[in-house]
């Protein structure tokens, strides 16, 4: 397998990664701190009528936790080269389809779950 199979087989799995991460804030009400850009100050609590802003928390855990599980597929891919295991080129192909598959659908997902949350979709139901 070559450095670039390798390459795109790692950033693959940390891009839907990333999206998977970033849904599953949502699906299972992770708390995570708040910025407050008024007050200037960061909080666990959500302090209802007051601007906001978890979207930075957000990213860090999603890029964080995908960053771990990419590093793991690494470890796992350069391990079964050391031990002479040839990775078939359709594997890579089929992870490919997989991620972009798992990224579409968390991109829906957020995208309906913000457009819900801000009443854009009301007008159109």
């Amino acid at each position: 397998m070559k450095k670039s199979d390798i390459t795109y087989i790692v950033s693959s799995v940390f891009a839907a990664m990333t999206a998977f991460f970033y849904c599953c804030i949502r699906w299972f009400s992770i708390k995570l701190p708040r910025y407050y850009p008024l007050e200037h100050t960061w909080k666990l609590v959500k302090e209802p009528s007051v601007p906001s802003q978890q979207w930075y928390t957000m990213q860090v855990f999603a890029f964080f936790a995908a960053g771990i599980v990419a590093l793991g597929v690494y470890f796992i891919i350069k391990s079964a080269i050391f031990n002479n295991t040839q990775l078939k080129p359709a594997l890579a192909k089929w992870l490919g389809i997989i991620a972009t598959v798992i990224i579409i659908v968390c991109m829906g997902y957020i995208a309906y779950y913000e457009f819900s949350k801000w009443g854009v979709l009301k007008p159109l139901l």
